[in-house]
């Protein structure tokens, strides 16, 4: 620990009396700051020592716990940071959703996923998540839902880990050859990697019928983040077309997404705001799934009346349906046709993902 001590004039030591030791004032600020550029300059080892010094004078201070956290992402050393998180989280040091945020990406990083799913899925049944974040964690939480789904239906934990992939030709391999989970992994390296042979790598992974479409959806926003441009053809749900990445809407149709989150909780979240909560999940899934194709008809009214139909339709009897979705229509000053055709295409794609037995009607 690094430290500095002096002794109080020449005076002699008596019963009690011991050196003071006390610390260069703002020691803590400059360490942290040395850090932070030892990690831009890809120092990662030095940066590790000044924030763990930083954070042995300071146990408290945020930036040297969230310092320890990025390092040892950058050092690829995923456990010691899901430690670190874990440590902040229960300790109330950082920004709580910030931190979460970071958490919870490293849990699908090590293929954790039930832990994604049963920590998201506590976090948002009770508290609101901050708007610009909500997008990120419903996109965490629903891949994590499809893994799941993938590992019960046969793909096991004990598979090749992301970590043993040593070379951008191999992560290309595996995302040729691999399941969704090894693929999952081979993207996230792939994402420190623009070459044309990587680029290239994505073009045939979209382009190719049997992978997931939801890796799909995370191919192009990565692509879009990267600044990769030109026109690539993409294959989802038996349709084919072709996309220019630089005219792409992020993930999720943020603006209309938003749209008919607002209509729907205008007539659904005084009454039933865990329904709302519910749907919304299905809703923002529904739409990173379909991406980056734009909702058919383009119509807040009506997809919010599809949601409040399928959020109530849990709670209802079968008898009881076709009489509340006339209700609903009437609510939602909208037509019959184009809501019930919306209520059909979003549980089509979930049964998709998801294997889902749930009827179509």
């Amino acid at each position: 620990m690094v430290k500095v001590a002096r002794r109080m004039g020449k005076q002699k030591k008596g019963q009690g009396q011991e050196d003071n030791v006390i610390m260069f004032p703002g020691l803590v600020a400059r360490l942290v700051d040395k850090g932070m550029e030892a990690l831009k300059e890809k120092k990662h080892y030095d940066a590790l020592r000044y924030f763990q010094q930083s954070a042995e004078l300071e146990p408290t201070h945020s930036q040297a716990r969230y310092g320890l956290v990025i390092t040892n992402i950058e050092l690829n050393r995923l456990d010691e940071a899901k430690t670190y998180c874990e440590s902040m989280l229960k300790e109330g040091i950082g920004q709580y959703y910030e931190v979460l945020q970071v958490y919870v990406s490293l849990l699908v990083q090590l293929g954790k996923y039930e832990e994604v799913v049963t920590m998201l899925e506590s976090v948002m049944a009770e508290d609101k998540l901050p708007p610009k974040m909500a997008e990120s964690f419903y996109q965490l939480l629903e891949f994590s839902r499809q893994m799941t789904n993938h590992h019960q239906t046969g793909i096991h934990e004990d598979e090749e880990p992301v970590d043993q992939f040593s070379s951008p030709d191999e992560w290309i391999k595996t995302l040729e050859r691999g399941d969704p989970n090894q693929q999952w992994g081979a993207l996230k390296k792939l994402s420190q990697v623009n070459t044309a042979k990587v680029v290239e790598a994505y073009r045939a992974f979209l382009e190719d019928k049997e992978n997931d479409p939801v890796l799909k959806s995370y191919v192009m926003q990565m692509m879009k983040d990267m600044n990769i441009e030109g026109k690539f053809v993409v294959h989802k749900f038996g349709d084919t077309y072709t996309v220019q990445m630089n005219e792409l809407e992020d993930v999720f149709h943020e603006r209309f997404g938003n749209e008919v989150v607002r209509v729907l909780e205008d007539h659904l979240g005084q009454d039933n705001p865990t329904v709302v909560e519910m749907v919304m999940q299905v809703w923002w899934h529904y739409l990173f799934a379909i991406y980056p194709k734009s909702p058919d008809p383009y119509e807040t009214k009506v997809w919010a009346a599809a949601l409040h139909y399928l959020g109530l339709s849990l709670l209802m009897e079968d008898d009881d349906k076709n009489m509340e979705i006339d209700d609903i229509i009437v609510l939602y000053k909208t037509s019959e046709r184009p809501v019930k055709a919306a209520i059909k295409h979003i549980r089509s794609i979930e049964t998709h993902l998801f294997q889902s037995t749930d009827p179509i009607t």
